[in-house]
């Protein structure tokens, strides 16, 4: 118990350090505006229609757009550019604990950004659809003329899409809601464990780098029809649905990739010089 007391304590200290850094700010700033830039088109889309919309389907349209994760993702690296959070004190709390907890608890923190981040953006999403929308399982018209254009009139004039005829077929609005926001926060920590174990192997620019590169070759592969490779694809769950549990099968893949690098980032950390960090710091 006392261990596990001392894993929070230390993930408490860090949300509290880096909570009123102008970097976290900026990063969640970013991420709701770039959301906000689609949101805006889908809503102006509703409005021109005319027909109002289920509160919860404009995060769930707007998490499926082809570039929305990509762009989202440069505000969570933001977020996490910090990574692996190395401070002043950092060496004291080694010194109380152990750099097995301190790694635990940096992962943990990690994990508390990622579920505040989507949070954040879905709760912009509701609030503000909330102001023409209904709730409810049903899925509205706007949508469904969205899914329904096989030619993409609407998306070239309206810049938003949504071709997941399977998803409207397979879920209610509420279940799609919830499997878009459990796979972006999946997606996330998973890059963000990424983004950590890579700056413990590597100086921290060129983590970021790394991490960012890889970012950009899985969306080209998305572009390029190459979903399987693709895990960005896969964190849209319009490319995983098929009413046969699909989806949940990404759950699990994102789970096993997230416990390797955890479990990576447990060898590297005990070989980490904490001294030349700090002094990098």
């Amino acid at each position: 118990m006392d261990r596990i007391k001392q894993v929070f304590y230390m993930t408490k200290t860090t949300f509290l350090e880096e909570q009123h850094n102008k970097r976290v700010i900026m990063g969640f700033i970013l991420g709701i505006a770039l959301f906000g830039y689609w949101l805006n088109l889908f809503l102006q889309y509703a409005l021109d229609i005319g027909e109002p919309v289920n509160v919860l389907e404009a995060f769930i349209v707007v998490e499926h757009h082809h570039k929305s994760i990509l762009f989202l993702v440069v505000g969570w690296l933001l977020i996490i550019s910090d990574a692996p959070f190395i401070k002043k004190n950092t060496y004291l709390s080694l010194c109380r604990s152990s750099r097995k907890k301190w790694d635990a608890a940096m992962l943990q923190y990690i994990m508390i950004q990622a579920f505040l981040y989507v949070s954040s953006i879905a709760a912009v999403s509701v609030t503000v659809s909330a102001l023409l929308g209904f709730w409810g399982n049903m899925w509205s018209s706007p949508v469904y003329n969205l899914a329904m254009d096989t030619n993409n009139h609407l998306g070239v004039k309206y810049n938003i899409s949504f071709p997941w005829v399977n998803v409207m077929q397979a879920m209610t609005v509420p279940q799609a809601f919830m499997i878009t926001f459990i796979l972006l926060f999946f997606y996330l920590v998973l890059i963000g464990f990424l983004l950590y174990v890579c700056t413990l192997l590597l100086k921290e620019i060129y983590g970021i780098l790394l991490v960012f590169g890889i970012q950009i070759s899985e969306y080209l592969l998305q572009q390029e029809g190459v979903t399987y490779l693709s895990l960005m694809a896969k964190a849209i769950p319009g490319y995983a649905i098929d009413g046969n549990g699909g989806q949940w099968k990404v759950v699990v893949l994102f789970c096993a990739i997230i416990l390797v690098l955890a479990l990576i980032s447990l060898w590297l950390i005990g070989r980490v010089d904490f001294k030349d960090a700090m002094e990098e710091e």
